[in-house]
């Protein structure tokens, strides 16, 4: 005979009704436990997939725009060193007076 038998065999020998109905109650309280618990948890997963969808969705709505500035501020610098040049090359003198009186910031590097 099997180690988890004999085991068993001897539980059902040493037998109180009373004591096997209380192990059967609590086996049931713990199921409904479960149960719910796995209801909890469920609900919480939808919730929290519903709520990831929208902050990704406002997300990308984010990227897109920051992209498009990216994009919008590199034109604009691209023109602005091409008018600073033309004015450097039509009127030299008065654009290096005009760079030592507003000379351009200096930016640091993170």
């Amino acid at each position: 005979m099997s180690t988890p038998n004999h085991i068993a065999e001897k539980i059902l020998n040493l037998k109180n009704e009373e004591d096997i109905a209380t192990i059967s109650r609590d086996q049931d309280e713990c199921l409904d436990a479960y149960r719910d618990s796995e209801k909890r948890l469920e609900a919480f997963n939808k919730f929290s997939k519903a709520r990831y969808q929208d902050i990704y969705q406002h997300f990308e709505q984010h990227t897109k725009l920051l992209k498009q500035m990216k994009k919008d501020m590199n034109s604009v610098f691209t023109k602005l060193r091409k008018i600073k040049s033309q004015l450097n090359e039509a009127y030299p003198e008065q654009y290096k007076a005009a760079v030592d009186k507003h000379p351009p910031p200096v930016i640091e590097n993170d």
